[in-house]
């Protein structure tokens, strides 16, 4: 049996993500989990950013931004910086996160997430209250000690990068959990009944 709800905004598990706009001198933090991949060639991401807050006006004016995948490690970093707003607040000193420069973007990479992504604004909505951004990556930046193979993206180990997740509708934060079968394959086993 399942008990219907009507529209909800409930999805799980999504990454806990830092999005930065601005530059390395003035920058603002805002965490969002409503991040997805949206193609692969060119590769771009998707986020998604009230209308009301500070952020997304920066992220119009500025024409680019990185989202920073947080671990588990900064949750009340990363928690602060929701819940706070960047229009009178530098959350840089705040929280004690370390700015770096990106490589084709003004604006910075945070130190403390192994995950960087630089991307280019190139189009953006309004639906009800939230912007949505599609952003082309630019260059992905990587903890090196998270990985097995160091010219291997794909190499990451989960359990070093520790991603932060958060689970939509109960507000809660949790951490990755096992491993459980592989991609691409596990599925092909029914390929044979």
């Amino acid at each position: 049996m399942k008990t219907q709800f009507g529209p909800q905004k409930i999805l799980f598990p999504m990454p806990v993500s830092l999005v930065v706009t601005g530059t390395i001198d003035k920058a603002n933090i805002v965490t969002i989990a409503w991040v997805s991949l949206l193609t692969s060639k060119p590769p771009t991401l998707g986020i998604s950013v009230g209308t009301r807050g500070f952020s997304g006006k920066e992220i119009l004016k500025n024409g680019h931004f990185t989202v920073n995948i947080a671990s588990a490690d900064i949750m009340v970093e990363a928690d602060f910086c929701g819940i706070t707003s960047g229009k009178n607040v530098d959350k840089f000193e705040a929280t004690g996160f370390t700015k770096l420069p990106s490589k084709h973007i003004d604006s910075p990479i945070i130190k403390e997430c192994p995950l960087n992504i630089e991307c280019k604004l190139t189009g953006s909505t309004i639906v009800g209250q939230t912007n949505h951004f599609i952003g082309e990556i630019l260059q992905v930046h990587m903890d090196t000690d998270k990985l097995k193979d160091i010219s291997d993206p794909g190499s990451y180990i989960p359990e070093a990068m520790n991603p932060l997740i958060y689970m939509g509708g109960a507000r809660e934060y949790r951490r990755l959990g096992d491993k459980i079968g592989d991609a691409y394959s596990i599925g092909k086993s029914l390929n044979k009944k």
